[in-house]
């Protein structure tokens, strides 16, 4: 394009002074100046040329739409989240010891994933349209499952949905809930042997373990200084599970409700969640029924304390109390102690249990650590279970 231009304009000068056979000094003179005029204005024209995109791609980055002949699919095209790329490889060394049957070490895979989900603009107001599909695969063994079939890569999150600043997040599918949300914010030992969801039995139940099938969660915009509401409903049909994980495969078809509210600023975490589940069929002592749950965390700079009260015996799951502390000793580095405490739960012989766990998180990248831990489990009848665990949590992606 600047090529043409300075042509062009070159030619008409040319063109100009041959269709005069003769000109006078003077007229030589006039027209010398008028090239050079011609020649600043066409330098002026490329700069202005070249530093168009510049703009207009600074613009679209910093999310300016005050250029109306800009469509609002350029803008997206040179900002695009419609589709990004993320993962998790877990690994760790663990040796278990005490009272149990399988005593040993093994390298295990801590929950490692990889998944896509993306924003793209629904064209409606100041909506967006959202999804995302996680698959959990086992980097370390190949197994089966007692019809044959390769179980070596599982779905975990799956959902599509809508998302407005003004009006909230709406999410369809198999889905985290904010019940679940609540526990996963607060525990540092998450996907690893050391988490307070292990076996429902270091602090927590296994109803924040997993995620539950055909789910409808809708979760409100920020109301006032950082509070948010949510409520969920899952449903199956029956003999169908409701959700994936231990002993919440015994409740199946019927439906499963959920609401709860959060609270979150930079050093204070504040959240309060019910759960109801009306299964059409339920065995193995677990029964239908609601139950509730309050958590907090403190961390106003290197210390922080955290805690969960949870409360769902009526469901069969008992009474469960986690606390946890951190002080971060370095930049990087992360010292971390936690105990947990189960009383009444069914599953398991409906025994108490004890748990307590010190470990260290190094980090290695901006979302990404080594760490080492140990953690020692009781039950009402003394045996004991202890685990040594040495891993590493590898994060890529958004």
């Amino acid at each position: 394009m600047q090529n043409t231009l300075r042509i062009t304009l070159v030619a008409a000068a040319i063109a100009a002074v041959c269709a005069t056979p003769a000109m006078a000094a003077d007229d030589l003179q006039a027209l010398k100046a008028q090239m050079e005029t011609m020649q600043k204005r066409i330098a002026e024209l490329e700069t202005k040329q070249s530093a168009a995109p510049v703009a207009k791609a600074e613009k679209s980055a910093k999310g300016d739409k005050s250029d109306k002949g800009d469509s609002k699919e350029e803008g997206w095209i040179a900002n695009s989240k419609a589709m990004n790329l993320y993962g998790r490889v877990g690994l760790s060394v663990d040796n278990k010891s005490g009272d149990i049957t399988n005593e040993g070490t093994t390298l295990n895979s801590n929950a490692s994933l990889l998944g896509v989900k993306g924003t793209l603009p629904s064209g409606y107001g100041e909506t967006d349209v959202i999804y995302q599909m996680e698959l959990e695969y086992d980097t370390t063994n190949s197994t089966t499952d007692s019809t044959g079939k390769q179980r070596d890569v599982l779905l975990r999150e799956a959902y599509a949905g809508v998302k407005s600043d003004k009006m909230g997040t709406l999410r369809a599918g198999r889905l985290s809930t904010g019940y679940k949300g609540s526990l996963t914010t607060i525990d540092p030992w998450l996907d690893t042997a050391m988490q307070s969801r292990n076996g429902g039995r270091q602090g927590s139940s296994e109803l924040h373990s997993n995620y539950f099938n055909n789910t409808l969660m809708y979760e409100t915009p920020k109301l006032g200084s950082g509070v948010k509401a949510n409520v969920w409903y899952a449903t199956n049909t029956d003999n169908t599970q409701l959700n994936n994980a231990g002993s919440l495969v015994n409740f199946k078809g019927g439906s499963a409700t959920g609401l709860g509210v959060k609270y979150k600023n930079k050093a204070v975490f504040l959240a309060a969640d019910m759960i109801d589940m009306n299964a059409d069929n339920v065995s193995s002592g677990v029964t239908n029924g609601s139950g509730w749950q309050v958590a907090a965390q403190y961390k106003p700079d290197k210390v922080g304390v955290a805690a969960l009260y949870e409360d769902v015996d009526e469901l069969g799951f008992g009474k469960n109390t986690y606390v946890n502390a951190t002080y971060d000793a370095t930049p990087k580095t992360t010292l971390v102690a936690a105990y947990g405490k189960n009383e009444g739960r069914v599953p398991n012989g409906n025994k108490d249990w004890d748990n307590w766990s010190i470990g260290v998180q190094q980090k290695i990248h901006k979302k990404s650590q080594l760490f080492a831990a140990y953690n020692s489990r009781k039950d009402s009848a003394d045996l004991e279970e202890n685990t040594i665990t040495i891993g590493t949590k590898i994060n890529f992606g958004d």
